[in-house]
């Protein structure tokens, strides 16, 4: 069969292809990256290094493409290191742009391998470039990575997922974070929490999994908070806290899905409090009156109030009648938050009651 005879025997549009012309190869290159930089989660979230949302999955498509994809910085500044096939060239790739770090180790004590020294120590040629940084380590070993400057550095969270430590850094020094505003500490089982952070500055701090003493330690320290999240912070009923006063403090959330009654609400003084989240656990035997005494103590005038894992029944109702200055206030079984636009309540789960006024 000659080519001619081929040729007429395809279909109609098939014949064509050749002849078409496909204007998405004539975009400009800059308008190219755009659109490749929305193909990805958003900064800082790390986008997966394998798969549809990876930037990698751009320099398949074609080789006009796949240069536009390895020449645009913004596609590779999100980096996770999770394994030993991170690749450390999406360090180059990302040239000079504020770096997202998410460094992953194994959260099983049975399986648990550290990674690859290698990506450790590339890593810490860019440390000056780090903005978000999501640490989660075994061991304080790898707290060098907190050792030296990071002019950049915006938020930082750090887990530890198993061992205890008397001391924070050895040699961190709160004066090389001075943008940090967002902290996050899970699980960091330090009796010392020193000031090798910059806790006036802060802004926002997320505790999770604390010893009473870096609890009570960090919250006396960050006298600067606007949000404050608490999640089955362990506290002793017997070592009660001494008075916490936080007077920026706009919004604060108590979380205890475990069951812990970790210490009272009326230990903190929050004059510009407007939103609050807590489980009824927080509020002793007697919720009403306890709160009425948090209130009173801090002179705050709350806005949103959402009160989780109790007072059902007639106690909602009553709760309501004694605070009837509160505009919004929320009752659910689920320990989440429900803090949506003004508004919206809350009303998923069957457990789930709320109001507006």
């Amino acid at each position: 069969m000659d080519s001619q005879t081929e040729q007429a025997e395809q279909p109609p549009h098939q014949t064509r292809l050749p002849e078409h012309k496909y204007p998405v190869l004539s975009l400009p290159n800059e308008i190219v990256s755009e659109i490749f930089i929305q193909c990805i989660p958003p900064y800082p979230v790390c986008p997966p290094l394998r798969g549809p949302s990876s930037p990698t999955s751009l320099t398949y498509i074609c080789r006009k493409w796949r240069d536009i994809a390895l020449t645009t910085p913004q596609l590779w500044r999100a980096i996770t290191f999770g394994d030993y096939r991170t690749p450390p060239v999406w360090l180059e790739r990302s040239g000079s742009c504020p770096l997202s770090i998410c460094w992953m180790e194994s959260n099983d004590r049975e399986t648990w391998l550290p990674l690859n020294p290698n990506s450790l120590a590339v890593l810490l040629l860019h440390r000056e470039r780090w903005e978000y940084v999501n640490l989660t380590f075994g061991n304080r070993l790898k707290l060098v990575l907190l050792e030296g400057p990071m002019a950049l550095l915006a938020e930082l969270s750090l887990r530890m997922e198993f061992g205890f430590d008397q001391y924070g850094p050895t040699h961190a020094k709160a004066c090389e974070f001075p943008r940090l505003r967002t902290l996050s500490l899970d699980s960091f089982r330090v009796i010392h929490m020193g000031d090798w952070l910059p806790w006036t500055q802060l802004t926002s701090l997320t505790l999770a999994n604390m010893n009473p003493s870096a609890y009570r330690s960090a919250l006396q320290s960050a006298v600067n908070l606007i949000h404050l999240k608490t999640i089955d912070c362990n506290h002793d009923d017997e070592d009660r806290l001494p008075d916490i006063t936080l007077p920026r403090l706009e919004t604060l959330i108590m979380i205890d899905s475990e069951g812990y009654i970790i210490q009272t609400l009326g230990a903190f003084i929050v004059p510009s409090l407007h939103t609050l989240q807590l489980p009824g656990s927080f509020l002793d035997n007697d919720p009403i009156d306890a709160f009425a005494s948090f209130v009173s103590k801090s002179g705050c005038r709350l806005r949103k109030v959402l009160v989780t894992g109790g007072l059902w029944g007639d106690s909602k109702s009553a709760f309501r009648l004694r605070f009837p200055e509160i505009p919004q206030i929320a009752f659910n079984s689920q320990y989440e938050w429900f803090a949506r636009q003004d508004g919206d309540e809350d009303d998923h789960s069957s457990d789930s009651d709320s109001e507006s006024e």
